[in-house]
């Protein structure tokens, strides 16, 4: 787990002193960029793909973000808006739209907090506007084929889709999915 950590970490470093912030000094030194350059890319884990379709939840980007079939699942790109070096934290425009019939949840405008280990982001519908609340705990990934780490749901999470679609699918802790963060990657 600290490699990967480490391996994010250093990605995003080198991100900002090769292009992100004008100098390694800068970058040092830097608090936050607001530059749009790069994005995450997010991957439902299969088994969450077939439960999702299988419940008749439908998935749609919003606010810019970008999906598709990715590897017979999906992959959802979300821009990144800025970062802090001192918090280690990636700031992202975009989101997710997920529904089923009247009910919906919209989970967007996505903040990784490596520190942490923790994504955080705005959500809102069906169940009301809930505001940024954390999503997903950063884990090792077990596939790295599908994402540099994996992302577990928190119990918040978890229970806000459960509530959402009335069922009891989504549990704390479960995969839902694995994200790469592409910092120097046209979006």
């Amino acid at each position: 787990m600290k490699k990967t950590i480490l391996a994010l970490l250093a990605l995003v470093l080198t991100a900002g002193m090769t292009g992100l912030v004008g100098s390694p000094a800068e970058a040092a030194t830097a608090q936050r960029s607001s530059t749009k350059v790069g994005y995450t890319r997010v991957v439902v884990a299969p088994a969450v793909y077939d439960l999702i379709g299988s419940a008749g939840i439908t998935p749609a980007p919003v606010q810019g973000a970008k999906a598709g079939a990715f590897k017979g699942t999906l992959a959802a790109k979300f821009p990144i808006t800025g970062y802090r070096l001192r918090g280690l934290r990636i700031k992202h425009s975009g989101g997710l739209n997920l529904s089923a019939g009247s009910a919906t949840i919209t989970v967007s405008r996505f903040n990784i907090d490596l520190a942490r280990l923790r994504v955080s982001g705005r959500v809102n519908g069906t169940v009301g506007n809930v505001g940024r609340v954390d999503l997903f705990k950063v884990r090792a990934s077990d596939r790295r084929d599908l994402g540099a780490v994996k992302l577990t749901l928190t119990k918040t999470a978890a229970d806000a889709l459960n509530a959402t679609f009335g069922v009891n699918a989504f549990a704390e802790n479960a995969t839902f999915g694995y994200a790469t963060p592409k910092p120097l990657s046209r979006f």
